[in-house]
């Protein structure tokens, strides 16, 4: 009787080739899913930063308005900001209310032209009469509250996946 002798033939066992190109195929899909996925998500911070840049560069042009109580009864906070400041205060001359509202609106337009892509701003304000009796000597006067709401417009450009469109963010305020 002759003894079978059992081989016993052990499989290497492991990856082939084929199994990791493979597996680098579907890993790279992944990371160009994750990086696409980053673009969007840095895009979409960068316009929430400029979403609360506009909102804080209104609620400052808010209350310069406020602490200029006599400009802002007087009508010169309306109209276009400008981003050219020129130095119209000096020890010589102090500011009128005209003159201040005049240095507030051009300060704003170069915050908005430096913090917003192609920022602007106009604030529309209904022109009221101080009433009778209200001291109106110099720059400041005591006044009761304004008694109108004014809007404040402010305009700038986001990036999207097209290229940049236009946004609008409007306070309705009663400073």
């Amino acid at each position: 009787m002759m003894n079978k002798l059992k081989i016993n033939k052990s499989k290497k066992s492991g990856f082939s080739l084929i199994e990791v190109l493979i597996a680098i195929v579907v890993f790279s899909f992944g990371l160009l899913g994750i990086a696409g996925l980053m673009t969007v998500s840095i895009r979409s911070n960068h316009n929430g930063y400029l979403r609360s840049q506009a909102t804080i560069l209104g609620n400052n042009m808010s209350a310069r308005m406020r602490a200029n109580v006599a400009g802002l009864w007087a009508g010169n906070y309306n109209g276009v900001a400008s981003s050219t400041v020129t130095d119209i205060c000096t020890s010589g001359t102090p500011c009128t209310r005209e003159v201040l509202a005049t240095y507030d609106m051009e300060h704003w337009g170069q915050l908005l032209d430096q913090l917003l892509p192609s920022g602007t701003g106009e604030i529309t304000c209904p022109v009221v009469a101080l009433p009778v009796g209200i001291l109106s000597d110099g720059l400041w006067i005591a006044s009761p509250p304004f008694p109108e709401t004014c809007i404040i417009d402010i305009s700038w450009n986001e990036s999207n996946e097209t290229g940049s469109s236009p946004q609008t963010l409007q306070l309705v305020i009663q400073p």
